[in-house]
């Protein structure tokens, strides 16, 4: 019996994060690491991951899908020149590419779940549109990003938001009257009384008493993952645990908080060279931020080291609390 693909899918709501240089380097580290990676980039139309990657011109990618049905699903898979580590481009920016249709999601999404890997890492595109968002909640963990600033905070939020309630209408599609307490795609038809979780359980406990169970493990089961990015000094820390306590209000759920990234030189220079920052440079600040949070999602112990143009790896797997005296 093979082990279940680990599916991380990094979101976050607005354009200009840095989500692509996050997911671009958790993939190379957990490939240096020692598993078998796949990195996937869902940001149709807009597809860059590529170039930071190094690779100019992809031969291949999920427009393939979009333009011919001939295509050998394999020949997706692109060499990336780091160690078990494989890559699958955008749609590019052919015409269109953008606004694929459900059905076609629904084959992109079979595909991954098809993939032989350890771990498959989706970088998402900008937005709460639900191509967006179904991609996340396929995800075995969800990672969501955010910089320290009040617009990227209050985006990451209606993310988390977005992604919790899309869960919520699909597990309830046969029912019309709760899809409208919780389909919140249309503003202009949206329940706005059952905007937080706490008035949508109240709504169920008096409408669909049948259903409340259902909801509370739709609810406690949602647990991603938060990292944040582009952190300068202290005060930025904060909006992490802003963040937190945001989602834990409105939403009641509970999210991880996996680390962060500073702010830095190193990283810019990587993006310009087209190098991974954690490859360029395994022990600067960032890297090291990185290997923190690798380590949170991983739950184990790494140490990036490169010595004559090579990096060596050290990791260690942690106990979980359960063995803990």
């Amino acid at each position: 019996m093979t082990n279940p693909i680990n599916i991380i899918a990094v979101g976050g709501g607005k354009g200009g994060i840095g989500k692509s240089v996050v997911c671009t380097n958790l993939a190379a580290g957990m490939a240096l690491s020692g598993q078998k990676v796949i990195l996937m980039d869902t940001d149709f139309g807009a597809s860059n991951l590529h170039a930071l990657l190094g690779i100019s011109n992809p031969e291949h990618g999920f427009q393939d899908f979009f333009n011919t049905d001939i295509i050998d699903p394999r020949a997706l898979l692109l060499d990336t020149g780091i160690s078990n580590l494989k890559f699958v481009s955008g749609a590019g920016d052919n015409p269109g590419s953008a606004n694929i249709d459900s059905d076609k999601i629904g084959t992109i999404i079979s595909f991954i779940r098809k993939l032989e890997a350890d771990t498959i890492l989706l970088d998402l595109g900008p937005g709460t549109n639900y191509n967006v968002i179904d991609f996340f909640n396929m995800s075995t963990q969800g990672v969501v990003l955010t910089t320290p600033e009040m617009t990227s905070v209050m985006k990451t939020f209606s993310f988390i938001r977005s992604a919790l309630f899309r869960r919520i209408s699909l597990a309830f599609q046969a029912y019309p009257e709760i899809q409208k307490m919780v389909d919140h795609s249309d503003p202009t038809s949206a329940d706005i009384e059952s905007y937080t979780t706490g008035l949508l359980r109240s709504k169920f406990k008096e409408q669909f008493p049948n259903h409340t169970e259902s909801l509370e493990a739709l609810i406690s089961n949602f647990n991603p993952g938060l990292v944040v990015n582009r952190v300068r000094n202290r005060k930025d820390l904060m909006a992490g645990d802003n963040l937190l306590k945001l989602v834990k209000r409105f939403l009641e759920v509970d999210v991880t908080y996996l680390g962060y990234i500073i702010e830095s030189d190193r990283v810019r220079d990587s993006i310009d060279e087209m190098i991974p920052f954690l490859i360029k440079d395994p022990q600067s600040k960032p890297s090291e931020n990185l290997q923190q949070i690798i380590g949170a999602l991983t739950n184990t112990d790494l140490q990036f080291v490169k010595r004559d143009g090579r990096i060596f790896v050290s990791k260690q797997v942690r106990l979980s609390s359960g063995w803990e005296a």
